[in-house]
């Protein structure tokens, strides 16, 4: 299922609520966006996207038409207004968890692959093996103690996820590009747990488990006005977790064999 295909049916899923909402406000920074609306039933609702580069605009103002950039943009900055969004029309049903997958490895976990480089989190996967793959790949990453990291270009993909026991793959894949490949790429090489990850990946999470995603993690926006404060300060990721974003998930019917979870 292509990016598109796949955003448009998260949408259709949103569309009753999406018709519903007003007041539709978009936040664009330096390195996040965040979109805003309110529910007559939900009240204000807030979703967050990684902010790709593109020349600004004037967003629609209905969140229909908002939403339906997700699917709709030609270029990444619309699709992640859209998918913010998206992100957002679905809060209210979000079954989340708070906790953080990556900070959840089993102990036996022996390779960890990524899609996107994601620093904070290496000393976070232990002494594990450690494969990234990067549309602009470093030549080298300097790796936490007793652990070893590799990069790859995204054409080397089949190396990076062969024998991995989970991946971690970037939301920012739906807004670049790549997801159906990398998703086809993990099932050939029969990566048992693949978790969608980070902010940009805050929807309604059935069509990512029909695909084979064991896990949907995202951020849940608790306080929109100080994450608003701290997108136009040039915020994103760690910084907001510590203003007013929560780190969630939500665990697929298959589960997450690699994941240790507390109860």
């Amino acid at each position: 299922m292509p990016a598109g295909d796949y955003l448009a049916r998260v949408a259709d899923h949103l569309a009753e609520r999406a018709s519903e909402a007003t007041d539709a406000r978009v936040t664009v920074g330096e390195r996040a966006l965040l979109a805003e609306l309110t529910h007559p039933e939900s009240g204000r609702l807030a979703g967050l996207a990684h902010r790709p580069e593109g020349e600004m605009r004037a967003w629609p103002t209905e969140p229909s038409e908002l939403a339906a950039l997700a699917a709709d943009a030609t270029d990444p900055l619309s699709r992640a207004v859209g998918v913010a969004a998206l992100n957002a029309l679905s809060a209210p049903e979000m079954a989340w968890r708070e906790g953080d997958p990556m900070a959840s490895l089993s102990a036996d976990v022996d390779v960890v692959a990524t899609v996107g480089l994601f620093r904070p989190a290496l000393r976070k996967f232990g002494a594990a093996t450690v494969r990234v793959v990067e549309r602009d790949p470093p030549e080298s990453v300097e790796a936490p103690s007793g652990a070893t990291v590799t990069t790859h270009a995204p054409g080397d993909c089949a190396a990076a996820f062969a024998d991995a026991d989970v991946c971690f793959l970037t939301g920012s894949a739906l807004v670049y590009g790549g997801f159906d490949d990398y998703l086809g790429a993990l099932e050939t090489a029969g990566v048992s747990t693949v978790v969608l990850v980070g902010a940009t990946a805050s929807h309604w999470p059935e069509p990512a488990f029909e695909r084979g995603v064991s896990v949907v993690a995202g951020a849940r926006v608790v306080d929109p006005e100080r994450v608003r404060e701290r997108v136009l300060a040039g915020d994103c990721g760690t910084d907001l977790h510590d203003n007013g974003v929560q780190k969630v998930y939500v665990v697929g019917p298959e589960g997450a064999p690699g994941l240790a979870f507390d109860a």
